[in-house]
């Protein structure tokens, strides 16, 4: 992959999202409603065996977590599918960032497929609801994506941030410090167990029961996360992110996320708070999985139209004195 893929349709890939999903000024395109946790992360010593990325050498660093409901309405329930962005503070200044759904694969493997299905997802109208029948329709010319959904539709919805598991989708090469690569995809394991529910039952409650459910745990004590690394072996395909590796794969878990306390993006002071999942630092490097690639770009657009960009606040901007200076979590 060229650096030049990162940004191949970006903005049209934004504005495809917002034809279907609908545009809701101010939030993010994907992932809309979200709140921010902070707390610590502390690798184990078997970490740096895999990684001499700094934030896996055994220090203890601050990180804050974005949990999010799917999908691009801020005002809809949660559905089976929830996010988990986190960002680790580095001690030289640079942030890293991990971020994972509770789905295990997304739902295309090319820039091109995405586009396709979004496509044949538009409504029939300005405004109305995603045609699902038209992208029913094209499912057969994509069986991996039909296999992909089907997996979703039968995947039970979260009864807490604190009893699910999340999936980095994609792959990475992770190498140490004898230059040893080892590809991987990363999980988050929830310290409390796994557990789920209908996805009925969890659409029937309050569109922020799960936000509301994870601040009151939080009052009585932490919530824990393991990281672990899904070990690949030879063959196995790194760069499909609608590709499962078979269920026997080594596991290895590398280090604890520790959640104390909700905060806010002023608290943490970045307004934006863009979890660009390619955001990378040396010892963890991406694999040429293209959406993992065209990531940044849409990111990028996405953190652009909802925030002003650098015209929020600016005296350069159009009609500044009335531009919104604030942007939705």
């Amino acid at each position: 992959m060229t650096q030049n893929s990162q940004y191949r349709l970006a903005g049209e890939i934004v504005e495809k999202i917002h034809a279907v999903l609908g545009k809701f000024e101010g939030y993010r395109t994907l992932h809309a409603d979200g709140h921010f946790y902070r707390g610590t992360f502390k690798a184990n010593p078997q970490a740096p065996e895999f990684s001499r990325a700094i934030h896996l050498q055994g220090a203890e660093v601050p990180v804050t977590v974005r949990f999010s409901k799917g999908g691009g309405d801020p005002f809809a329930h949660f559905s089976a599918t929830v996010g988990m962005a986190t960002r680790f503070y580095l001690p030289d200044g640079r942030v890293t960032n991990l971020v994972m759904l509770s789905q295990k694969l997304f739902i295309a493997r090319s820039i091109d497929q995405f586009i396709a299905l979004v496509e044949a997802a538009a409504p029939t109208s300005p405004g109305g609801r995603p045609n699902l029948d038209g992208l029913k329709a094209i499912l057969p010319q994509h069986p991996n994506a039909a296999a992909v959904l089907k997996m979703r539709a039968e995947s039970p919805a979260p009864v807490s941030f604190a009893h699910t598991a999340f999936h980095s989708v994609h792959a990475f090469n992770l190498v140490n410090t004898e230059q040893t690569v080892t590809p991987a995809r990363l999980h988050w394991a929830p310290v409390a167990g796994v557990k789920g529910q209908p996805v009925s039952d969890l659409s029937a409650q309050d569109v922020g029961i799960l936000f509301g459910e994870l601040e009151e745990r939080l009052r009585g004590g932490q919530v824990e996360f393991d990281l672990e690394l899904e070990l690949a072996e030879p063959g196995d395909i790194l760069d499909d992110p609608t590709h499962l590796w078979p269920d026997d794969r080594r596991r290895v878990r590398i280090g604890r996320l520790t959640l104390v306390a909700p905060t806010t993006e002023a608290e943490i002071g970045d307004p934006v708070m863009n979890h660009d999942p390619s955001q990378l630092v040396d010892g963890i490097e991406p694999t040429d999985d293209p959406i993992l690639q065209i990531r940044r770009g849409v990111y990028e657009a996405s953190a652009a139209q909802r925030s002003g960009g650098w015209r929020r606040g600016s005296a350069l901007a159009p009609n500044a004195a009335t531009h919104p200076t604030g942007t939705k979590s």
